[in-house]
């Protein structure tokens, strides 16, 4: 286990690292960004363990991968939930992005059903769907929500943060108009008796995400809720991490985050940001999680 180092030391170090920082950041990943995007061919990182391929569009991406040894940051959860899904299940993505995950999911999974609603993250779902020829996954190309209505989808400068509120995560570049149905509507219209896995990313609006599957989520037809929380984001939009988990007390889940920790439905201390998964026995899915090499984030 690495020392903890004192104030100074880990100053001197920063200040050597500075230099090669700035190189990076102002020289070294422009010239990798025009390189990439001058290209005929399309660069990917394959994670041949778990089967991961990820596009790498930007150099930094490309660096960060080397550096990390991961091919994605959903990784380290990743590992983790394996245990929780097997042949027969069938799994939501809400909150697809570029279809690194739910592509994952369909390895090891009956159907996935993915919802993506940003119309450059779902031509790189397509591609990825012909490229790796996975059958079972179903592309939904609208968002999820509280109600069936159009919202404007902030378009953000880094493809995984686009959001339908204006949150803190990186500068938004353009708005566009896109559908948004709720689950409770899609999940009837699809005429499933279950969802056996759901994870939800959608920067700050897991709560609508959430009040939409009322229906199913009081009938207990939703097996395993992943989801992540960072209040900064929720935050900036006027939301917070208690009202997600309230939502899911109040339809008789139990919470745990992902080193099996069962969270207190009426604790007083603050949320800690992370993920967490929402499921009907508590005890029981912590047993089931598998251990990573990787550290969450």
């Amino acid at each position: 286990m690495r020392k903890n180092r004192s104030f100074p030391v880990r100053a001197f170090l920063y200040a050597l690292r500075t230099p090669k920082r700035l190189f990076d950041r102002f020289v070294f990943y422009p010239m990798l960004d025009r390189k990439i995007a001058s290209s005929d061919l399309q660069l990917f990182v394959h994670d041949k363990e778990r089967g991961l391929m990820r596009i790498l569009n930007y150099g930094e991406r490309l660096d960060w991968s080397l550096m990390s040894g991961k091919a994605c940051d959903a990784v380290p959860w990743l590992d983790r939930i394996q245990p929780l899904i097997d042949k027969k299940s069938i799994v939501f993505d809400v909150g697809a992005n570029m279809g690194v995950v739910c592509h994952w999911f369909a390895e090891r999974c009956h159907q996935v059903h993915a919802f993506e609603p940003h119309p450059v993250n779902i031509s790189t779902i397509q591609s990825q769907m012909e490229l790796r020829n996975n059958p079972n996954i179903t592309l939904h190309r609208y968002a999820l929500g509280k109600e069936e209505t159009q919202m404007e989808l902030y378009v953000k400068s880094f493809h995984g943060h686009h959001s339908l509120g204006d949150v803190d995560n990186s500068p938004t570049v353009d708005k566009i108009l896109v559908d948004v149905r709720t689950m409770d509507a899609v999940f009837e219209e699809l005429k499933l008796e279950r969802i056996h896995f759901l994870k939800i990313d959608v920067e700050g609006f897991e709560s609508d995400v959430l009040s939409g599957s009322s229906s199913i989520l009081k009938k207990k037809k939703i097996d395993y809720i992943l989801f992540e929380l960072q209040e900064t984001i929720l935050k900036s939009i006027q939301r917070t991490s208690e009202e997600v988990f309230q939502i899911l007390f109040d339809s008789g889940y139990q919470i745990i985050d992902l080193n099996g920790k069962i969270m207190e439905q009426d604790s007083t201390q603050p949320i800690p940001n992370g993920d967490y998964l929402a499921c009907i026995d508590g005890a029981d899915a912590a047993k089931k999680l598998a251990s990573s090499p990787f550290e969450l984030l």
